[in-house]
């Protein structure tokens, strides 16, 4: 009979101190895996708060703006404005150590490409292309006359499609059909759903649409998107345009202003200091005036009064031309602020040439911003026929403006947010709004 060996005390101690050992290996794996997972989920949460605060540092930006937008009372605006540009205001502003906003927006005319001013973005210094006017839109470099009357198409009521254009059939016999608008467009991104424009053509080498020339947008076919690496930023369509854009029709102390084709004599001779035979002869006429223009020459019968105007001259429609009016509208839609307007984008309004532009330019920059229109004749920037083509698009105000806000954090995370704001009512309302994840 076979006898099992016994096992001694030292072989067992062995066996169970393996053992041992393999099960404080075991548990240190585990417990280094759990450690590296706390990590994780802890950067990951520290990263995930840290955006929710970059978020709304970027939204203590836009109510900085506001509150900069609801001090300013300024009949007139320009590049001297708080609002227009304020590094104490808007550049790194700081409400803890590391913890901050900036608000940017194009460079000032002049400024380097690259380099952003910190401030808001007027967006009645762009062509506004829901004004639909072909003299202005046929002016703007970056758009050719098949996008100009894909443009009046998409805005105008009609189906009747302009040369090269599109209407309602063209729009639902893509792949994937659409309705046209037919009205004025919301947004300026829904340009991209009018024939002829593209993303290539809207934004050009400005992708991120900030008006500042970019590492990226600068290197030539290096990193996208493609571009010249001129030192120069094309901003493509969406960088002179707007839908937003509109002008009060108030008078510059914010009163409604004289609509010549339903007032009365007494309201004209009481407000616009004339005489009683002028004011009966512009009243006589109001059915016929298609242009506040038609009245030059315009003069009262009989002898002029002391101290009234018996005749009606250039000078005197400029002088009030912010008192006058045709439109029973509330707002006058796309007029283009010449206080805050590019050299490119004036040089789109109807009746200026290069060398009334520079004149505006030089003015506005060792004067100070044009108070009223008037001042465009007074000062010799203009000629009085310049004045009569060009005054219908023109202003010196602004309403809406657009805030671009980064908010970040000493971890190096931020976050945008892009708001339009509409200050023409009561208080200032936000009409647009984009923000990133």
């Amino acid at each position: 009979m076979a006898h099992t060996q016994p096992v001694s005390h030292e072989r067992c101690g062995g066996v169970i101190l393996v053992g041992v050992l393999w099960m404080v290996l075991i548990l240190g794996l585990l417990l280094l895996g759990l450690n590296r997972q706390v990590q994780l989920t802890s950067s990951r949460s520290q990263g995930q708060l840290d955006a929710v605060k970059a978020h709304w540092l970027a939204r203590a930006g836009v109510e900085r703006a506001l509150a900069v937008l609801a001090e300013d009372v300024n009949s007139y605006d320009g590049t001297a404005d708080l609002w227009y540009s304020d590094e104490l205001e808007f550049k790194d502003f700081e409400l803890a150590d590391g913890f901050g906003f900036r608000v940017v927006a194009p460079p000032e005319q002049g400024d380097p490409a690259g380099s952003p001013r910190f401030g808001l973005d007027d967006e009645a210094s762009r062509i506004n292309l829901n004004r639909s006017d072909r003299k202005l839109l046929s002016r703007v470099e970056q758009l050719e006359p098949a996008h100009v009357n894909s443009l009046i198409d998409w805005v105008d009521k009609d189906e009747e499609a302009e040369p090269g254009g599109a209407e309602r059939g063209y729009y639902q016999r893509l792949d994937r059909p659409y309705e046209i608008r037919n009205g004025p467009m919301l947004t300026m991104r829904e340009a991209l759903l009018i024939k002829g424009i593209t993303s290539e053509n809207f934004f050009a080498e400005d992708t991120d649409r900030d008006g500042v020339l970019d590492r990226g947008e600068d290197d030539g076919e290096t990193t996208w998107p493609l571009d010249n690496a001129d030192g120069e930023l094309d901003r493509g369509i969406g960088g002179e345009a707007t839908v937003y854009s509109y002008e009060a029709n108030t008078n510059l102390s914010g009163e409604d202003r004289i609509n010549l084709k339903n007032t009365d004599a007494s309201t004209l001779v009481t407000n616009l200091d004339i005489t009683q035979p002028l004011a009966d002869g512009i009243v006589q006429r109001a059915g016929q005036i298609n242009s506040i223009f038609d009245l030059v020459g315009e003069r009262g019968e009989g002898e002029a009064e002391e101290d009234k105007t018996n005749e009606i001259t250039i000078e005197w429609l400029a002088k009030n031309y912010e008192s006058l009016t045709l439109e029973d509208d509330d707002r006058l839609v796309g007029r283009i602020n010449i206080n805050t307007a590019s050299r490119s984008v004036l040089e789109a309004i109807p009746g200026l040439n290069a060398s009334a532009v520079t004149a505006i330019i030089e003015r506005r920059t060792t004067s100070g911003a044009f108070k009223s229109l008037g001042d465009l004749i007074t000062s010799g920037a203009l000629s009085n026929d310049q004045f009569r083509e060009s005054a219908d698009y023109m202003t010196v105000r602004s309403n809406v403006m657009t805030v671009r806000s980064i908010g970040y954090t000493p971890s190096g995370t931020s976050r945008s947010i892009v708001a339009v704001i509409d200050r023409g009512g009561e208080s200032p309302s936000i009409i647009y709004w984009w923000q990133s994840e």
